[in-house]
């Protein structure tokens, strides 16, 4: 695809994005058999010959690809051209962190990319926010995938999750939303079982997402014993009990921190050889932008194609771009368009 064509399409991908439209009206819904379970999945084709195939991988969010933010993204890259294929990852839309997210990521890219009917050169893109987007860098670095993803963008990646999770933790002002989902899934490992404890931080996650009026923490929490309750309000506000317990975690080993090293991107990158956009905000409040500078440097290192945005327009994962301001707008066009240049299929022209 040619240099202004791209850019063409970077502008109209932002545009897009300012759009309202999160309607499911006209979405083909598909299954994506995976080892002995299917996974539903959005298919979006475009009006248009496909200039390629992009795989959209949402973060840690219950509506995961049915959230209106996600629609709209679905909806702007299919509008350019491309077939968008967005499946609903079950345990990542249940806030549950495990290395079956890169199978489930796998298998998915797999199957979409060996499918004619919904790539016909064999070959994927991959757009993905937060979490997801270090996920799906980790599922690029096997030698089975990255033959088969043409380009990657990430939204907010991180680099070492043991430096994420330390940082959640220890600094109060940072996202409270993804703090908590880390608690829900790593304090097991210092305390081991609690039902109602982690059932409150499940509603708590919950209520920060969809944002009630009438939240669903609260019943729950009335009814708590006294030293859960205590509990619960330490995890929320007491920096110090929180890195009592996180140091506890990592003095665990075993599988815990076999899972922590899977985890981390920065020890997959030399496995990695696919073009890739690392974007980034400056207002990221839970993975902070250096992660992704870091992520650029190490690409660099080895040779990886790959281009690097920070910006002051997004927060954390962000797929929403504020373009109020305008001097900004550039660099990002810039950015989309390495992304769209390397998502274009050749064969498809």
């Amino acid at each position: 695809m040619k240099t202004l064509t791209s850019w063409i399409k970077s502008i109209k991908f932002l545009i897009g994005l300012q759009s309202k439209n999160d309607s499911i009206f006209g979405i083909r819904e598909i299954q994506i058999p995976i080892k002995n379970r299917s996974l539903r999945a959005d298919y979006y084709s475009p009006k248009t010959n496909s200039l390629g195939t992009i795989v959209t991988i949402n973060g840690l969010a219950p509506l995961g690809n049915r959230d209106p933010r996600f629609i709209i993204v679905n909806k702007s890259l299919c509008n350019l051209g491309y077939t968008v294929i967005s499946p609903y990852y079950d345990e990542i839309c249940d806030y549950k962190i495990s290395l079956r997210n890169v199978d489930d990521i796998k298998n998915s890219i797999l199957y979409i990319a060996n499918k004619k009917e919904f790539s016909r050169s064999g070959k994927v893109s991959i757009f993905a926010p937060s979490f997801s987007g270090s996920l799906s860098l980790i599922a690029a670095s096997d030698d089975n995938i990255s033959n088969k993803i043409n380009s990657i963008c990430t939204i907010g990646a991180y680099g070492n999750v043991e430096d994420i999770i330390g940082n959640l933790f220890s600094n109060q002002k940072m996202d409270e939303y993804g703090r908590m989902i880390l608690l829900l899934n790593f304090l097991p490992i210092s305390i081991g079982k609690n039902e109602n404890l982690f059932k409150a931080l499940k509603l708590a996650i919950l209520d920060n997402y969809f944002k009630y009026k009438d939240n669903l923490l609260e019943p729950h929490y009335s009814k708590m014993k006294k030293a859960d309750k205590d509990f619960f309000n330490k995890l929320k506000y007491d920096t110090e009990f929180r890195m009592k317990h996180w140091n506890t975690i990592l003095r665990k080993g075993g599988k815990n921190r076999i899972l922590l090293s899977a985890l981390s991107v920065m020890n997959h990158i030399h496995k990695l050889n696919t073009p890739i956009l690392l974007i980034h905000g400056t207002k990221d409040d839970v993975v902070p932008a250096n992660e992704s500078s870091k992520l650029y440097d190490k690409l660099n290192e080895h040779g990886v194609d790959c281009k690097l945005c920070i910006t002051t327009l997004i927060s954390h994962g962000d797929t929403g771009f504020n373009l109020k301001t305008l001097l900004e707008v550039p660099k990002l066009v810039s950015s989309f368009s390495f992304f769209f240049q390397k998502a274009f299929d050749k064969q498809d022209s």
